[in-house]
């Protein structure tokens, strides 16, 4: 029953891809009005990470959810993720406040009620036609979500914290120090096996925020509410950045960039790591309303970072070959492979 529902629901989310590529093209034109520095990391973001709106589009087929709303949710939210990051990261901007006040899009996208404001006051360059135009297309996919309002607090969460670890890790040379000590202060759980740089890859990920979305067209008691929360924060999202940052260890070490990874021993030790996340995810989603659903999340997590060529090229496949624990995502690891090869993934 389980196999047949995840390829169901597998043939659905791979139909998504040229709906989700067409609103990256609709934001695409958009960016085309931006003055030519802020264009340039726009077009940049889109183009060179248009694969994690692609991999977010997953939450579009949760069981019993309208795919259009989910796909300009995902799309919008993520494509301000994207673009946030290349401002921080490419303009040689090194100012604390000017993140975090780009950062209050984000928080902004998720609540309807918050007044919009100049999210470039602090940043040398400004523009008004495409960031609102992001945040103002999200919240309209949120107020059709019957159930918004009960996520609402758990979501605030994730942001909150995906915003300060966006902010601390950008910042040069006392970002890391600064990450590692909110981390520790505000993160850490003694009950949780995580050390702290899994923590901080935990406030990374946006899945969580994309799985609330498709939870607000369910009325899901607050039981099963805390556990979705809790088996994306820390586990999946810990897994999702930790792998999306051990296929860059080579490009990241050249660059001198954070990379989470660096944290652990070696890359052996890292991918033993990840792999106790893994199996602990799993245990995790084993409890939650269709379960299948998020056990294919985590196969295909493994499978399309699994097909990136960059692990062939660090020697890493062997050691990333024992994530793949299963049939599925040893069959999802070939389909990646080959939708690299046709161009349907980068």
């Amino acid at each position: 029953m389980q196999y047949a529902a995840k390829a169901f629901l597998l043939r659905r989310y791979l139909s998504t891809f040229g709906l989700v590529k067409k609103r990256l093209e609709f934001w695409k034109r958009l960016a085309g009005k931006l003055p030519s520095e802020l264009q340039k990391q726009a077009l940049a973001s889109i183009e060179a990470k248009a694969f994690h709106c692609l991999g977010g589009a997953v939450y579009a087929v949760y069981p019993q959810v309208p795919l259009e709303i989910m796909l300009d949710a995902i799309v919008a939210l993520q494509t301000i993720s994207d673009y946030l990051d290349n401002l921080c990261d490419r303009m040689q901007v090194n100012d604390e406040q000017a993140f975090q006040q780009l950062h209050l899009s984000f928080a902004h996208a998720l609540d309807p009620s918050a007044p919009l404001v100049d999210y470039y006051s602090h940043y040398p360059y400004r523009e008004s036609v495409y960031l609102t135009a992001l945040v103002e297309t999200c919240r309209q996919q949120i107020r059709q979500m019957p159930y918004y309002a009960e996520y609402k607090p758990l979501i605030s969460r994730l942001a909150s914290y995906y915003c300060r670890l966006q902010v601390l890790k950008h910042l040069s040379p006392s970002g890391p120090s600064r990450l590692e000590q909110w981390v520790n202060q505000a993160l850490i759980n003694s009950s949780t096996p995580l050390l702290w740089n899994e923590w901080a890859a935990a406030a990374g990920s946006t899945l969580g925020i994309f799985c609330c979305f498709a939870a607000s067209f369910h009325r899901y008691p607050a039981t099963v509410r805390k556990r979705m929360y809790q088996a994306y924060f820390p586990w999946i999202q810990s897994l999702h950045i930790l792998l999306d940052y051990f296929i860059d260890r080579q490009e990241d070490q050249a660059h001198g960039d954070l990379n989470f990874t660096f944290y652990h021993a070696n890359h052996e030790h890292a991918i033993s790591r990840i792999g106790s996340i893994y199996r602990t995810c799993k245990a995790q989603v084993a409890s939650l309303p269709h379960s299948f659903f998020h056990q294919l999340v985590l196969d295909g997590l493994t499978a399309m970072y699994g097909s990136d060529p960059k692990l062939r090229r660090q020697g890493f496949v062997p050691s990333y070959s024992r994530l793949l624990d299963s049939f599925t995502p040893r069959l999802l690891l070939r389909a990646c492979r080959f939708f690299r090869t046709v161009g349907i993934l980068p």
